[in-house]
């Protein structure tokens, strides 16, 4: 499986990248973050002194490439984001964010039902 991650610099972000390298079945196909990052165009996995020709990038289109998933740990409003690109992609989205309103909640209700 595929996954690009979402929130890639947060707490969240490095162990879901550490479990997908470590995971015989996953690969990592891209690594976002927010456009302020300072760790844009490093290396995902550099944190864990690895390689992983995956770099952080706040591109969208360039982070989903090749992803059959994309988990996103970001913030409400980065998420529904990365939603309507996911969808635009073709990618299916696991979300971990919390702190949604109702009306944010219902958004992803919907598109989880197309």
């Amino acid at each position: 499986m595929k996954f690009a991650v979402a929130g890639a610099t947060g707490k969240m972000g490095k162990m879901l990248i550490e479990t997908i390298l470590r995971s015989p079945n996953a690969q990592l196909t891209g690594a976002l973050e927010h456009p302020a990052s300072p760790l844009l165009g490093t290396d995902a996995g550099a944190f864990l002194g690895q390689q992983t020709n995956v770099l952080i990038t706040d591109d969208l289109a360039k982070g989903l490439a090749g992803a059959e998933y994309l988990i996103d740990f970001t913030r409400p409003e980065g998420t529904l984001l990365h939603l309507e690109a996911a969808k635009r992609s073709g990618v299916k989205m696991i979300v971990g964010t919390t702190g949604f309103t109702h009306e944010q909640l219902q958004q992803l209700r919907s598109a989880a039902d197309t």
